[in-house]
């Protein structure tokens, strides 16, 4: 078993999702000597420099630390996180990987009404950042073949290598070979022994097989890096976002794509430095569950119906500011200006960053769908669409009106709708958790204690809490609950 490390963590109250009247610390050793090095290490710090550098050195006033528990134990920024509870055992699993090469399984366990906390370094030594992370424990126990399988996580990383660890205690299980530039990675959702990874570099997708260990398809014909990809909930295809514009289907078994989306060739797509291009992708939308949504660079989000192979809605995410500084324009104009520059952050100012549809259990919203932008936007869509084309309609405009005015507008970085109720939590660049109610448009909950960009978010529900962990470039992973 993989040596465990407590002496980091900080627990600032017992989890409400767990039932306890006591709780004890186990002290094991941490099977690295060298963490308490790299922790101290301020060149590995340098490599990404704070994105407050610069700024104004007056004290800032001290962040409320809402979380009910904090992991100190990545050097670096923190990029990817993702979370799992087991109600069997009551035990939150949250798994971690950042720019400091090193992923990390953290669990939250009662046993005999006493809490534990653990911390496991994962110990394939990786040569770049870690990227993504997936649990399959959430499909295993729909594995069609009656064989119970491992609960496994996977780690993907810029080094090429997805890793393969016991989800239970972290011990390796396998190193898989795959694509440069590991982007994404993602579980097959009926049993949970088909593993789906994308670069970011070649514009590849790796299925596996990971009983056999073995790769099944190489899919191939993105032009550029792929930002996202997933199972359909079904099972019976693979859904792919790039940086070329397209969005693509593929078809598991053969290998041979199914249909291409042309989202954005009309912008200048069709390259990995010809345009702008898509940047998130979600799955499983509309009464047939056959239509997929795609964020992209230009502001725009985009849905599909698979089967039907139509685009049936364009969703205009951006609202074009007017600009009233001719002056500054025309002196820019005069002198030759950067206008490639200018061109570039206004690009990034467009982008939608994080997409997703209500699940379809909820009453009144099921058909509604989410986005969130790099202008702080959430905007709430119904979609009342099927494969012979419909409407898209506006239902709120969700704008955070706590921020500071001197500074631009935090953006949306993740967003997920709460399993069971009418709400969207989203994850912000000044490190806030917000909930919105998208009946109202109204923020009913906000969630603090991290310094800066919260990267990834991963949420899991107990009944009607939703237990949020989250990755921040302040080099910690916190766990929050939101009890409505």
């Amino acid at each position: 078993m993989a040596a465990i490390s407590n002496e980091e963590e900080d627990f600032n109250e017992a989890p409400a999702f767990i039932d306890m009247n006591s709780a004890v610390e186990v002290d094991v050793p941490d099977g690295n000597p060298n963490d308490d090095e790299m922790m101290m290490d301020d060149d590995a710090r340098d490599e990404h420099p704070s994105k407050t550098e610069g700024a104004s050195s007056t004290t800032a006033a001290p962040i409320a630390d809402q979380s009910k528990a904090t992991f100190t134990s990545h050097t670096d920024a923190i990029y990817a996180v993702a979370s799992h509870y087991d109600a069997s055992s009551h035990t939150l699993s949250i798994a971690s990987g950042g720019g400091d090469d090193r992923a990390y399984l953290h669990r939250i366990t009662t046993a005999s009404q006493q809490l534990t906390q653990q911390t496991i370094p994962l110990t394939h030594p990786h040569t770049d950042s870690i990227s993504c992370l997936a649990f399959n424990s959430s499909f295993i126990a729909k594995d069609v073949s009656g064989k119970v399988q491992k609960n496994l996580l996977a780690v993907g990383s810029y080094d090429g290598a997805i890793v393969l660890y016991d989800a239970t205690d972290g011990t390796l299980h396998h190193v898989l070979e795959g694509p440069s530039d590991v982007e994404w990675t993602c579980f097959h959702p009926k049993g949970g022994t088909v593993l789906l990874a994308g670069s970011i570099a070649d514009g590849t997708i790796w299925m596996y097989h990971v009983p056999s260990k073995s790769c099944m398809q190489v899919f191939v014909g993105h032009e550029g890096g792929v930002t996202a990809g997933a199972f359909t909930p079904d099972g019976k295809w693979v859904v792919s976002a790039g940086r070329d514009g397209t969005c693509r289907v593929w078809a598991p078994k053969t290998g041979m794509s199914k249909h291409v989306f042309r989202l954005m060739e009309q912008m200048g797509g069709g390259g990995d430095e010809a345009g702008p291009g898509l940047t998130c992708l979600a799955v499983g939308g509309g009464q047939d569950g056959q239509l997929a949504i795609c964020g992209g660079e230009d502001g725009n989000a985009y849905v599909v119906h698979i089967s039907g192979k139509k685009l049936v809605a364009t969703l205009p995410h951006y609202e074009e500011q007017p600009n009233n500084n001719t002056g500054a324009s025309n002196a820019t104009a005069a002198t030759g200006g950067d206008d490639d520059m200018e061109e570039e952050e206004e690009g990034e100012a467009r982008s939608i960053e994080a997409v997703g549809f209500c699940p379809p259990n909820i009453p009144g919203v099921a058909h509604w769908c989410a986005t969130g932008g790099v202008d702080g936007i959430l905007k709430i869509w119904n979609m009342n669409v099927t494969s012979g084309g419909g409407t898209a309609q506006l239902r709120q405009r969700c704008f955070r009106d706590d921020s500071d005015p001197e500074r631009p507008p935090a953006g949306i970085t993740r967003l997920s709708w709460h399993a069971s109720l009418p709400l969207v939590i989203c994850a912000y660049t000044d490190g806030i958790v917000g909930v919105w109610d998208v009946r109202v448009g109204k923020m009913v909950g906000t969630l603090s204690g991290h310094a800066d960009m919260i990267n990834d978010m991963s949420t899991v529900f107990v009944e009607s809490t939703a237990v949020v962990c989250t990755g921040s470039d302040d080099k910690t992973v916190k766990m929050f609950e939101f009890q409505p």
